[in-house]
């Protein structure tokens, strides 16, 4: 038997984290964030360097370079060479719309893997997935409607994006360039987590639904749980206005806390009993 700290499970544990498609996006959602006017070099040599650390990792723990990877290492080296070497002008074009051009990127390529019938999650859900499931129809539906989602998130982010800079004139808007992206990437990162056991759930004989996995409100807690810090930030700039953080605050607490009892009612099948009843 395997102790629980042995070097053998903290491979394990750490081959099941490089297994996730979200660790393969991670650099490229650190260049979204963190990248911005004069911040261009900092992101993207930040971004090289997780990306570099995934691969390295990941080949040490005899898994191959995925397409995320290799256009990761290459895109984020050739941002970082340009924006060291380009004239005022372009370091300042690119320290605006790097992050934008970078979402693009990834929605393309999302959505070519879909064209091509080779959704690029296979290749991280076959490390963790037995050769025999490879060609199942259930197993390439949840990899097409996760690459899809992924897809959409990305797009949706380049979007917002383009509204604060392109609409808006301000690169560093608070909503737009992390609020609102941070949100949509907490989504995507529960969703790939959840879906797969959505879709594998057994139905319940007794009420015609999904199992437990199907919980719909596990799926939506997350979300609710990030309007509390969103509030919290809001009541700091605010000013005046903090009344709209405290509202954000109060409606994450009630919908994390009411998310959290109909995930409970999922898992047992029963809401829970009221510990004094009248």
């Amino acid at each position: 038997m395997t102790h629980p700290s042995s070097p053998t499970s903290r491979a394990d544990k750490l081959r099941k984290l490089i297994d996730q498609p979200f660790v393969g996006f991670a650099p490229w959602v650190m260049l979204s964030v963190v990248e911005g006017p004069h911040r261009l070099v900092l992101a993207a040599a930040l971004a090289f360097g997780l990306a570099a650390a995934t691969t390295v990792i990941g080949a040490l723990l005899g898994q191959r370079p995925k397409i995320l990877d290799i256009v990761g290492l290459i895109f984020f080296a050739a941002l970082m060479t340009l924006a060291t070497v380009a004239d005022s002008g372009t370091s300042a074009w690119l320290g605006n719309w790097a992050a934008e051009l970078s979402n693009v990127a990834i929605a393309v390529i999302a959505g070519v893997s879909l064209a091509a019938r080779r959704p690029f999650t296979i290749q991280y859900a076959r490390e963790s997935t037995p050769r025999e499931y490879w060609t199942s129809p259930l197993f390439l539906r949840i990899n097409y409607v996760i690459t899809a989602v992924w897809a959409l998130v990305f797009a949706l982010i380049a979007v917002v994006g383009y509204i604060g800079i392109g609409l808006l004139h301000e690169p560093n808007n608070l909503w737009t360039s992390w609020i609102v992206q941070i949100a949509l990437i907490v989504m995507a990162v529960k969703f790939t987590a959840w879906y797969p056991d959505y879709a594998t759930a057994e139905p319940r004989p007794a009420s015609g639904g999904r199992g437990r996995s199907a919980d719909h409100a596990d799926l939506l807690r997350p979300l609710a749980a990030y309007l509390i810090p969103v509030g919290i930030i809001v009541i700091i700039i605010a000013g005046s206005a903090w009344w709209a953080g405290a509202a954000l605050i109060v409606v994450g607490v009630i919908a994390t806390r009411k998310l959290h009892q109909a995930t409970r009612v999922a898992r047992t099948g029963s809401a829970p009993q009221d510990p004094n009843p009248s």
